[in-house]
């Protein structure tokens, strides 16, 4: 089942496919959190289904292949880890599954999750197959946003943009699944994505970030106590954290300038006072941007002493 704020685009799909006018190749940017692998699979298995144009009937042959993970036409590729790139070996193995004959006598679907992690080799080993694809070979793109794509292979898909549902929708949604009340704040945290909300908060990293921003907003007060404690809060969840804890000090700087209305702490506003009011703008400007460049150094490479850097950085702090 497709989630309700995507049931608007699936109708559209849903059209194209009625009226075979489907493009050979979707190219799907959704925000990661949205469920876009979701709806990607539906799309997927309504292709591949033996009984129906429009939706998968999920009782023939291949959507119970499908449900089972066993699909013989079914295929998918994707970094094997986060921040990696898609391997040339896994593109040129979609372009031999693109040329094969259908096992069940019907349609082949190619999933490339994360298609913005293809790199420029990857990008350029398909740009082939998705100009001139094998007769009844789907391809399914997804990705976050264009940013990353090789105009050449952007062009040569049909593109679909999977708008974000209003962040109060997003909240009573998050609210029907947990059975209770959230903050607005934990949406714009996680930047309206429904799904990376939800998980926010079973998680209980919206307890666990609620307890950092306290903890470093005590540390950023003279005489700067707890900077280690305040570190291992920092890396505890990995580097996701840190990315938190830089809407924070965004959110300080927005206070600085009088932009209230903008803040994303809104239920955490004494901190963001509190910190605003203690650091200077020029060191808030610097300590943001060093956090940054933190953030993407070790999402780029791992092994890294996380904890060490982070001390590094909240040194920072200590001296203004």
């Amino acid at each position: 089942m497709i989630y309700p704020w995507q049931q608007t685009l699936w109708h559209n799909w849903q059209q194209l496919l009625e009226q075979r006018r489907l493009h050979h190749a979707i190219l799907l940017l959704a925000a990661k959190g949205s469920g876009r692998g979701v709806l990607a699979r539906q799309l997927s298995k309504t292709v591949l289904c033996q009984n129906s144009q429009t939706e998968p009937c999920g009782v023939c042959h291949s959507c119970q292949l499908f449900d089972a993970e066993n699909h013989p036409d079914f295929h998918v590729i994707k970094p094997e880890q986060e921040g990696k790139q898609i391997g040339v070996d896994a593109v040129r193995q979609c372009n031999r599954w693109a040329t094969e004959t259908s096992h069940l006598n019907g349609q082949r679907v190619i999933l490339i999750e994360d298609a913005d992690a293809l790199g420029e080799a990857g990008a350029n080993a398909i740009l082939k197959t998705l100009e001139e694809p094998p007769a009844g070979c789907q391809f399914i793109l997804t990705a976050q946003s264009l940013d990353r794509l090789l105009p050449t292979v952007v062009s040569r898909c049909n593109k679909w943009r999977l708008n974000p549902p209003e962040e109060t929708n997003v909240k009573s949604w998050v609210e029907s699944q947990l059975q209770q009340s959230i903050f607005l704040e934990s949406v714009r945290l996680n930047n309206g994505a429904p799904l990376a909300t939800l998980s926010f908060i079973e998680s209980g990293l919206d307890i666990r970030y609620g307890h950092l921003v306290k903890a470093f907003t005590e540390f950023v007060q003279p005489p700067h106590i707890g900077i280690y404690d305040v570190a291992a809060m920092c890396t505890a969840d990995g580097i996701v954290t840190l990315q938190l804890l830089s809407y924070f000090l965004v959110d300080c700087l927005k206070w600085q300038q009088g932009a209230t209305q903008y803040l994303v702490h809104q239920e955490s506003l004494p901190a963001v006072e509190a910190v605003a009011t203690t650091i200077p703008t020029a060191l808030l400007l610097e300590q943001v941007c060093n956090l940054n460049n933190l953030h993407r150094q070790l999402a780029k490479h791992t092994g890294l002493n996380i904890e060490l850097l982070v001390v590094e950085w909240l040194s920072g702090f200590i001296g203004q």
